[in-house]
């Protein structure tokens, strides 16, 4: 009877054995994805926040241009548009159909087919934690040309106030109610791709 009992024992504590090391192999791994969440995390930051040295680089960009006619048109080369295309894709990922989408590795948007596919700007340097950081312009408006054009129309900053309008008020309008000193909305979307093929974006809305 003794000898059963301490069998009987001996298969407990075997059992008790295995679910411990399960438990504690479990633990391990929850301590792991935990740890990498963490980790994934803290890139993803660091990339939000590199991304303002390519905000503030349109933005510079921007500012040398505000004293000619320059941004009436496209400048592919300078990763500027006059007007936001319909169907645009900021990521370039999934094109299909009438898509635009931003050529964000000077892949032809990874050679997506009956795709538009337009520059960005220039890279940035890669800053020490190294992300790579790229940026493109849209000025909010339906067309090229001047905002103040009868057959254009333009996201403005302000407006006159009347029926349809309101001071302040973001909305598209004719170009008719908006004079020449109320400033254009430009859009400037950033990416940054940075360490464990971190990838992020960013939009900033501007007005001068």
């Amino acid at each position: 009877m003794t000898r059963q009992v301490s069998g009987a024992g001996l298969v407990v504590a075997l059992v008790m054995l295995v679910l411990m090391s399960i438990g504690a192999i479990s633990l391990v791994r929850t301590v792991s994805a935990a740890r990498m969440i963490a980790a994934n995390l803290t890139f993803r930051q660091a990339a939000v926040m590199a991304s303002d040295a390519g905000t503030e680089a349109a933005i510079v960009w921007l500012n040398d241009q505000l004293t000619s006619a320059r941004l009436y048109t496209d400048q592919p080369g300078n990763g500027y548009y006059a007007s936001v295309p319909p169907g645009l894709d900021i990521t370039g990922l999934g094109l299909s159909g009438s898509a635009v989408g931003i050529d964000w590795d000077d892949d032809r948007c990874r050679a997506a087919a009956s795709t538009s596919c337009v520059k960005a700007a220039p890279p940035l340097s890669v800053d020490g934690a190294g992300n790579a950081i790229r940026y493109a312009i849209h000025r909010l408006c339906r067309a090229a040309g001047s905002p103040q054009a009868g057959n254009n129309s333009c996201l403005m900053a302000g407006g006159t106030p009347n029926a349809s309008t309101k001071r302040g008020s973001l909305s598209y309008g004719e170009s008719s109610r908006f004079s020449v000193s109320q400033g254009v909305y430009y859009r400037i979307t950033v990416r940054v791709r940075g360490p464990r093929n971190t990838v992020v974006y960013t939009q900033t809305l501007i007005h001068y």
